[in-house]
């Protein structure tokens, strides 16, 4: 992963912007528990400013499928950061945030999005299908 400026043109507007986003090359994006790590390592932004704890509990929180963040819990960020950090922080998986609010307050659970308060669910949950 290259930690880079986030161009906010390049970040998924809708369920499918993510999907195709996840389905490139696209090698600033964070796709992994390691890439957060790397991206915290690096010292900038909003990660950096979280509390060992808090950050450890959001990154467990994570689920990642078909190349992305598909769904995890956000809560641990609500004490450290601003809402525009929060933000930020999404921004790395390559979420805009008008798509990032309409992830909010649901889970993945069985390959879809279910209502549960401080969880996010991307349009990733769902099992990848074919195309005929």
């Amino acid at each position: 992963m290259k930690v880079a400026t986030i161009e906010p043109s390049k970040l998924a507007k809708t369920g499918q912007q993510y999907l195709d986003l996840l389905g490139s090359q696209a090698d600033w994006i964070a796709r992994s528990a390691d890439d957060l790590k790397q991206i915290r390592a690096a010292g900038d932004g909003p990660l950096a400013k979280l509390p060992e704890k808090d950050f450890y509990s959001f990154l467990e929180s994570l689920e990642f499928k078909r190349g992305g963040v598909a769904h995890g819990y956000y809560k641990p960020l609500m004490a450290s950061l601003t809402l525009t950090e929060i933000f930020e922080v999404f921004e790395r998986f390559g979420l805009s945030r008008e798509y990032t609010v309409r992830t909010l307050e649901a889970k993945c659970s069985g390959g879809s999005c279910e209502f549960e308060f401080w969880s996010f669910c991307a349009s990733n949950c769902a099992p990848q299908t074919e195309r005929g």
